[in-house]
């Protein structure tokens, strides 16, 4: 295909004049977008999204950014019970429950404005979903500055900090829980192209309360992300999330001895457990 259509390129470049030939300018900005889908059918039921999109405007000395993802899980559960007058006259009678196990989601922006070549100011605004974590919302803004360390062609490495405000809505709130605070955060972030097609990334940022030293939040992102033509890519990410004083779902209580229907006295705080990972693999398209 590519030989075939080397005479009509080399026709149609003949009558275009010279300054017509030259390359186009860079556009400003840039868009891309991953997504991953699995679904599982027949004797077993599940189903697995996950998406994301990265989307960059680039001036001479800034730059505004907007990213949001998230995964979806939902599982069917299958119960079989049987009854009847005999073993050889018994009716199977099949119930199907969907739930969904896994549910994140989150949308950030961000602007970056050059004070220098490598220092810069910048302002953030970021939302946040988890219910398996046991967080309804976290909204969260920030202003601070950044400072490239490295910035080659080949390899970047940058960090930042910041103070800002933190509001939690949580799925259980335990009396006393403290879901409003001022936050300050400290991040960086490494870039090293590995070869020609392939570019690996990792994120972390630690983020505080002022109020409580002990409510620590780690977030650490990697990735890596290898070319298959100039506008898809294979991506692979790890990411893990530690938060030092998790949040708390409520646990029912049946009155005992159990009675039909059962009686529900209320709910108990159980905590959940400090750390969450997600593997991921995905298609990105870039735009």
């Amino acid at each position: 295909m590519r030989h075939a259509c080397l005479p009509v390129f080399l026709a149609s470049s003949l009558l275009v004049p010279s300054w017509a030939q030259e390359a186009a300018p860079k556009r400003p900005w840039s868009d891309k977008a991953a997504l991953s889908y699995v679904a599982v059918g027949g004797n077993a039921s599940s189903q697995s999204l996950g998406f994301s999109n990265e989307y960059k405007y680039l001036w001479t000395d800034a730059t505004f950014a907007f990213n949001a993802g998230g995964v979806r899980v939902s599982t069917t559960s299958i119960d079989r019970t049987a009854s009847g007058p005999s073993l050889g006259a018994a009716t199977v009678v099949e119930t199907r429950t969907t739930k969904t196990s896994t549910e994140t989601y989150y949308a950030n922006l961000r602007y970056d404005h050059n004070i220098t070549d490598r220092l810069q100011w910048f302002g953030a605004a970021g939302w946040e979903r988890n219910i398996p974590a046991g967080l309804e919302a976290r909204m969260t803004g920030l202003g601070g500055l950044g400072y490239w360390w490295i910035k080659a062609d080949r390899t970047k490495f940058f960090t930042d900090a910041g103070v800002g405000y933190t509001k939690e809505n949580l799925v259980f709130r335990p009396a006393g829980t403290d879901d409003r605070f001022a936050t300050f955060r400290v991040g960086a972030k490494f870039e090293k192209k590995l070869f020609d097609t392939s570019m690996f990334t990792s994120e972390l940022s630690i983020s505080d309360s002022f109020k409580d030293s002990q409510n620590y939040l780690g977030v650490w992102r990697n990735a890596l992300t290898t070319s298959l033509s100039s506008r898809l890519a294979l991506k692979v990410g790890y990411d893990m999330t530690y938060k030092n004083k998790p949040a708390f779902v409520g646990v029912p209580v049946v009155q005992t001895p159990v009675s039909t229907p059962p009686v529900i006295l209320g709910e108990v705080p159980f905590q959940l457990k400090k750390t969450d990972t997600v593997f991921t693999t995905s298609l990105v398209i870039t735009f």
